[in-house]
């Protein structure tokens, strides 16, 4: 059974003919946008996901809002030439703003949103990539993803629905984002289905959403999301099911750092 599913647009003959030209030319380079403020221990670990992936022709642009030199110094360290760092003003900006300012800087032609207190798998880049590419879509949204609740050691493959955290997206398409301090990614998701050639692939493997007490919305949320997983692992089988991803995402580290 294929992984894709897509919205009721079909390609037009410029998607088609621009995504073979990638086929021909070889892989995109895909920017992946990171905004962060005040998680280093939490940042640190999507950087490292970034510098696991396989995908070879990426980049990570990092928008830190407020002061905290840690990350700066860490980023530092690594010395890495894909990672750029923008510091901003401490001005509590909302997050719609901040990640449009990510999207202005990008330098890729395609744009990925990475979130710096989930975990990505190796694979994320370069399976959602493919899917866009050989679908002739101008995005790709995983359709389920894993839900990690570690202080409860809970995990779930959550229910199918376009996860706005998962976009991968051709830039030029990319609608702004509302300038709202949360639920900013829906709207762009919605017009992006709405206008254009959408692939859904369903890999829960490739992202693994953190619930840790701090995130955009509450417990009840998130608790909904765990009635409706389509697989719920508690007990023993919760721990097999997370051995499984050792050697693939450091969720070790994320216990560590007492999420």
């Amino acid at each position: 059974m294929t992984p894709y599913r897509f919205n009721p647009i079909l390609p037009t003959t410029d998607d088609i003919l621009r995504q073979q030209e990638l086929l021909r030319s070889g892989p995109p380079l895909i920017s992946c946008l990171m905004v962060t403020r005040g998680r280093f221990a939490q940042a640190r670990l999507a950087v490292e996901c970034f510098l696991r992936q396989t995908y070879p022709q990426r980049e990570l642009v990092i928008v830190h809002d407020g002061p905290d030199s840690a990350l700066r110094e860490h980023l530092a360290g690594l010395n890495h030439p894909a990672i750029r760092l923008m510091e901003l003003p401490d001005e509590n900006a909302p997050l719609g703003a901040l990640r449009n300012l990510a999207v202005r800087e990008a330098a890729g032609s395609h744009v990925c949103q990475w979130d710096d207190d989930d975990l990505y798998d190796p694979l994320r880049l370069e399976r959602q990539c493919d899917a866009l590419i050989r679908s002739y879509a101008s995005a790709c949204l995983l359709h389920s993803w894993m839900i990690w609740w570690p202080r409860e050691e809970r995990l779930a493959i959550s229910c199918q629905r376009l996860w706005e955290g998962s976009m991968l997206c051709e830039k030029a398409f990319l609608p702004p984002y509302p300038e709202l301090r949360k639920g900013e990614d829906t709207p762009v998701v919605e017009r992006l289905w709405q206008t254009r050639r959408v692939v859904l692939l369903d890999m829960p493997r490739l992202y693994l959403y953190i619930v840790h007490g701090a995130n955009t919305f509450g417990a009840g949320h998130f608790e909904r999301h765990w009635l409706e997983g389509r697989q719920r692992f508690s007990g023993a089988a919760f721990h097999e099911a997370m051995r499984e991803l050792d050697g693939r995402l450091p969720w070790r580290d994320c216990v560590k750092n007492s999420y």
